[in-house]
């Protein structure tokens, strides 16, 4: 009798201890799944606050430069402004994953907090000219690169806390900008042709237009980032935009 109250004891201080157990391990993943909910929660906020902390920035950036422009080409860019922009996404979604890996060394050392400031200002920089390049201004789109890039230039200056000449670097984003009147001629041409014509070479030069001037942004990053003043070392600057873009070309073509 002795012996089956003890083992009556011993079966029910097992049941009772496992049913402690396998409330501490429902505890535990209930914990767990409230600490994935809550980082999932953090992760869906910072990546809405990221996504609207662009748009932001670009609308300030947008209004910044077309109030650079003369009034006629600000309204033509304005009257196409709708389909122009849904083209310019287009466009920087497709070179979105085909460049990345280009530019993330030139983002190394970066903070995560100054790398997603300067991606806002890189990408409203990028999104404005491929706009611009949309639209049907024959022949002048590539040099209306230059207030763009000079507005991106200053404000990725701002974000590093250094100082940014405007004269100096617009003799140095005229020069850049060169690079792109080789392919971007082709499409200035199309733009005289009606209809399919203008299409044509409205793509050619976003594509252009977008691509130099995200080359040159994340090379102003780096260098800022390195320490090094764009206008002291304007060789080593020349140096790594070419570089760059010669990059970003050659993965085009592959």
């Amino acid at each position: 009798m002795k012996n089956w109250v003890n083992k009556r004891r011993k079966s029910i201080s097992e049941k009772v201890e496992a049913k402690r157990k396998a409330k501490e391990a429902l505890e535990e993943l209930e914990k767990a799944e409230e600490l994935t909910e809550s980082e999932e929660t953090n992760e869906l906020v910072d990546n809405d606050e990221q996504v609207e902390g662009e748009k932001e920035e670009f609308e300030s950036f947008f209004k910044e430069v077309l109030n650079k422009f003369p009034k006629k080409i600000s309204a033509t860019i304005l009257s196409t402004y709708d389909k122009s922009k849904a083209q310019a996404e287009k466009i920087l979604e497709n070179s979105k994953s085909q460049f990345d890996e280009i530019f993330d060394v030139f983002l190394e050392g970066v903070d995560e907090e100054t790398k997603r400031k300067t991606h806002a200002t890189v990408h409203a920089a990028s999104l404005t000219a491929a706009i611009v390049g949309c639209s049907p201004i024959p022949f002048s789109d590539a040099f209306l690169l230059v207030p763009i890039q000079l507005t991106m230039m200053g404000r990725l200056h701002k974000i590093f806390g250094r100082k940014f000449s405007e004269n100096l670097g617009e003799s140095l984003t005229r020069e850049l900008v060169i690079v792109s009147l080789g392919r971007g001629a082709v499409g200035n041409l199309m733009k005289f042709i009606p209809a399919v014509g203008t299409v044509a070479g409205a793509a050619i030069n976003a594509v252009v237009a977008s691509t130099i001037t995200q080359a040159l942004g994340w090379v102003t990053v780096k260098m800022l980032n390195d320490g090094e003043d764009i206008f002291e070392d304007v060789m080593s600057f020349k140096g790594q935009f070419n570089m760059l873009f010669n990059a970003l070309k050659d993965s085009d073509k592959s």
